[in-house]
């Protein structure tokens, strides 16, 4: 049985349930990508600050910059869909404060989080894309850069440091 330390669970991350749910309809899916979108940017921003390893941090930045070039990719469906583009500064505290939270936790512990996070946003944004044609290409470039997040938590975890962010790197909007 494993023992989990106040911090990890105070960043681990929620059921797949509180995220969205199947009867979400596509204004609370888009909102909830979004300001998924938002507290990527700033957690990652808060953790390349907060690091004492400059390889970390070079890398949090990268992450933060996919989070906000993902984001400004989702705007066109924001507003074709009449939804607010403003980051919600709850959601922009609660991501900082996961970030001081985590700080402390070593790397390959902080990389563990990513496939669950992964797994219940990549099932967000692919029913975005189930739900609506007009939106499938926003979806699909979420589905991208979720894929590309995973992998590179993957690649940290197996100790290829050299090739993680490949991925993220290779979109066609991070170059």
């Amino acid at each position: 049985m494993k023992i989990v330390d106040e911090s990890e669970q105070m960043i681990d991350p929620s059921p797949a349930a509180a995220v969205f749910s199947v009867d979400d309809d596509l204004a609370t899916l888009w909102v909830k990508a979004y300001q998924g979108e938002v507290s990527g940017e700033a957690l990652f921003g808060r953790m390349a600050v907060l690091t004492e390893d400059a390889d970390h941090g070079q890398k949090w930045e990268v992450l933060r910059l996919l989070e906000a070039r993902t984001r400004a990719a989702c705007v066109p469906a924001m507003e074709r869909n009449g939804l607010p583009t403003a980051a919600d500064p709850e959601v922009v505290s609660e991501a900082e404060g996961r970030a001081e939270m985590g700080a402390s936790l070593d790397w390959k512990d902080l990389m563990a989080f990513f496939e669950p996070v992964t797994t219940e946003f990549l099932a967000l944004y692919r029913r975005i894309g189930e739900i609506s044609e007009a939106d499938r290409s926003e979806s699909e470039i979420l589905v991208a850069h979720e894929e590309a997040l995973r992998e590179f938590a993957r690649r940290e975890m197996a100790g290829r440091s050299d090739d993680s962010l490949a991925l993220i790197e290779a979109l066609s909007y991070m170059g």
